[in-house]
């Protein structure tokens, strides 16, 4: 199966076939986890974000 991913146009080509590489090895290693940020994110938000994705991981069962 296909699964087609339009990315915005300001990304390199460089930057697109990595983004293409990354989930194509999480799918096929497990189940992906795919966070969208916002371009002016700060630091800081980014944090909780990865707290709040570790916390339900975890909470889930899923974490090894």
């Amino acid at each position: 199966m296909n699964i087609e991913v339009n990315v915005p146009d300001e990304w390199t080509p460089g930057l697109t076939l990595a983004i293409q590489q990354l989930l194509q090895h999480a799918v096929r290693s497990g189940w992906p986890l795919i966070t969208c940020l916002s371009p002016d994110a700060t630091a800081e938000q980014i944090e909780e974000i990865d707290h709040q994705i570790r916390a339900l991981v975890q909470d889930s069962g899923l974490a090894a």
